[in-house]
């Protein structure tokens, strides 16, 4: 067991290591300390939740989308996002490695 936690840890160590996860802290940092971008955030999730209540309202959609826009264009909120979306695909990998070789592992597959 204690083989697997080290292992597990590697890989931890090896996202949490990355360049796009050390660029989304500092971008997170950046973005927490900008009124205008924390407002806009505010905004388009006011907006989605409106969205939802509203059974799926198009006048409420069109709006959401321009806030949405709007939060896209700003260079930080992209880098950031982009950077987020790489480490989510690492995260995604991981699980779907583990989710394979455990279903391997539990159904006698050999491979």
């Amino acid at each position: 067991m204690e083989s697997v936690n080290k292992s597990l840890k590697e890989v931890i160590d090896c996202i949490k290591n990355s360049k796009e996860y050390k660029n989304c802290i500092l971008l997170k940092e950046k973005m927490d300390s900008n009124e205008d971008i924390l407002q806009l955030i505010k905004e388009v999730k006011e907006y989605q939740k409106k969205y939802v209540k509203s059974y799926y309202d198009e006048s409420i959609k069109k709006e959401l989308e321009k806030l949405i826009n709007q939060l896209s264009d700003i260079p930080i909120y992209s880098a950031y996002m982009q950077n987020l979306e790489i480490i989510n695909e690492k995260i995604d990998y991981v699980r779907d490695e583990l989710n394979d070789y455990f279903f391997h592992l539990l159904n006698n597959i050999e491979e």
